[in-house]
This record gives structure tokens, sequence and C-alpha cells, in this order.
């Protein structure tokens, strides 16, 4: 019989996704059967004719490839179902749900449930995160980013709404002075309150990274040049608004960086060009000078036409950055790590009813 483990978040991008991923991979290695299933998805991704989670698509093809596409996602969140569903007309979702799960369960020790958004998501068709749950009879551990007082409220309000069925909280994006927190009188209430602390994952910038290409799409921006590179991580974005002196001792001590600067600002841009830089976002849709255009393809470093200012694009770039879906092997690889450090595996599978090394009865 398998067991199902639904990944919630009191929070929306909590990171349940790369949990979801990292802790398949880990129980698959110490030689069990695991599936993924997400009852309830937001991204709609067409694979080979079939409409599903982009999500969902993703993890399930590292976990457990074999798994039906038209069944790893049943329910997508679209504007029209959800209109659909004011009006009434929405009927069989839960047992459509359970029916897909079924099928993805089928000869597995464990299943990763990936919830969608907060527990609240999905309550107007009366799919969210406790009522799947309940659906699935599955344990859940929830996210909670950092751990100040917000989130632990929001963390007791959690074990108020899935009872029993509450395993553990996992606490992302932890801060040095959160862990202190979480190690002393904090995690001490947490747990006297019943409430597991299963893992204290830090911030970490590679996580938080994105592409050149995933810049570009979300900005919107025009790529200029360099398209072998769109690929390229960016971990730190640096405002080029200063004189280029100051500019070039500020862009030398940040590698892997993306330097947002005005499209009139050659200076700035020359200096980006000569330092550990993985683009150039020009803003005000102001086109570079060609001696900056064959410079940066000499390096290899792509030029980003912004139609909005500089304020604009920082403050789009700012919603942007933590919003980003993992698909980056470098991020997962680093993602597993931090979770093997930080994350305790053995309570975890004890919350699942495993036993070290053994597979589900």
């Amino acid at each position: 019989m398998s067991r199902p483990l639904y990944i919630a978040s009191v929070d929306s991008f909590a990171g349940k996704s790369l949990t979801a991923l990292a802790l398949g991979l880990e129980l698959r290695e110490s030689g069990l059967k695991v599936g993924y299933f997400k009852p309830v998805g937001a991204l709609p991704h067409e694979v080979d004719g079939v409409t599903t989670d982009e999500d969902a698509h993703f993890i399930s093809k590292r976990l457990n490839p074999e798994a039906p596409v038209a069944a790893i996602c049943p329910v997508l969140l679209t504007a029209e179902l959800m209109e659909r569903a004011v009006r009434g007309e929405v009927e069989g979702l839960r047992d459509r749900i359970k029916e897909d799960y079924s099928r993805v369960a089928a000869g597995r020790d464990v299943v990763i449930i990936g919830g969608t958004g907060d527990l609240a998501r999905g309550s107007l068709l009366d799919l969210s995160g406790p009522a799947i749950a309940e659906l699935l009879e599955a344990v859940v551990l929830v996210l909670a980013r950092s751990a100040g007082d917000d989130t632990v409220e929001q963390v007791l309000l959690a074990q108020r709404l899935l009872g029993e069925r509450l395993g553990g909280v996992i606490f992302n994006f932890v801060e040095p002075d959160d862990r202190e927190a979480l190690e002393g009188p904090l995690g001490r209430y947490l747990e006297g309150r019943g409430i597991k602390v299963l893992g204290m994952v830090p911030r970490d910038d590679l996580l938080g990274a994105i592409t050149v290409r995933e810049l570009a799409e979300h900005l919107p921006a025009k790529l200029l040049c360099c398209e072998k590179a769109v690929d390229e991580l960016i971990v730190h974005f640096v405002i080029g608004a200063m004189g280029v002196a100051s500019a070039a001792k500020y862009f030398r001590q940040l590698p892997d960086k993306a330097v947002i600067t005005g499209g009139d600002r050659p200076d700035i841009q020359l200096a980006a060009l000569q330092t550990a830089t993985k683009a150039v976002v020009l803003t005000g849709n102001i086109y570079p000078s060609a001696v900056i255009v064959n410079r940066a393809q000499q390096l290899g470093v792509p030029l980003l036409l912004a139609p909005h200012d500089t304020l604009a694009t920082v403050e789009r770039i700012e919603q942007t950055v933590g919003r980003l879906r993992v698909r980056e092997e470098a991020k997962i690889t680093r993602a597993r790590a931090l979770f093997e450090k930080n994350v305790d595996m053995e309570r975890i599978r004890a919350v699942i009813g495993l036993t070290t090394g053994s597979a589900a009865e």
C-alpha cells in the first residue's frame, strides 16, 4: 500500500516543488519506489496533446516517468474553471482526483503529492490543501518561509486546519537569527505544541538565481546578442547608476551578476562587461552603441533591451526573483545538498510510516 505525503505551504512560493523533488529523490535512493502526483495545478503545459501542469510534468519525469501524463495532474485552475465553479457547473473533480491518484500510486511505496499556492488555494472547488489531504488520506508536510512571528502563527493555524494529518514543518529561506530561534525557544515551543520541526533550510543565492532567458521573458526584454548564453544563471543584480569608477570597483566584487543600467550609459555598460557579468539589462528602450554590442559579442555576454525605465525594471525583477520554477541541474544538485544537511530524513520517514531501509507495508 502506498504512503501518501502531501507537500503544502502556509504561503505561496515557499519551495514546494523543489522540496517535493529533493525529498522524492532521497527516498528513491534509499530503495523505495516513489511516485509524484499533483491533484491541482496552475501552470498549463501541453505534452503530446495532453494538457497538464508544467511543474507536475517536470517532477514526474524525474521520479516516475512511466506515469500516464493524463493522470499526474487531473485539475488545472483556469479562469474558466473558476467561473464555472461559481455558477455551480463543476462536478466530479474529487472523484477524478481519487481515480488518477490510484493510477499513479499503483506499485509505489510512497507518493509525493504536490500542493498549489497556500493551504486555501482551491477552496472554491472544495480542493483546498486540508480537503485534498483528507480526500487522499495523506500525511501533510508544511513549508514555511523564514520563521517570523507572522509565519509561526500561520503554522499554528495550519495545525488547527489539518489536525492529526500534520506531520511537521520545514522552514525554508532561514536566516541565521531565525535558525538560532528555531534551535532554541521557538523550536521548543512548536515541538511542545505537537508540531515537529523537520528541517531548517538556509537561504541560498544559487536557489534564488534565474537564467538570462527567464529574466528576458519576465521583464519582458529583447535579446540583442549572445543567444547561446541565455541559460546562464544570474545570482546577483546590480543597478549601475553611480559613477564609473565606483561602479567598476563594485562590479568586481560580485560574480554571476546582471547589471541594470540606462541604455544611455555606455561607460557603465563597458565597466560591467569587463567583470564577471552574465547579462547587461539596458533600460529605457535605448539601443546600445555598436562598440558595446561588439564587445558583448566578443565576451559572450547577452544584452537585454528593456522597455521600461530603470526603476520599473528593478521592480519587475524583484517581483520575479524567487517565484520561478526550478529546472536547472545546478539548482537541483544544490537543493539536494542543502536538503541532506538541513532536513531530518529519519523523522520524515517516521512521519510517513517507514523504517530505515524499508519499503511501505
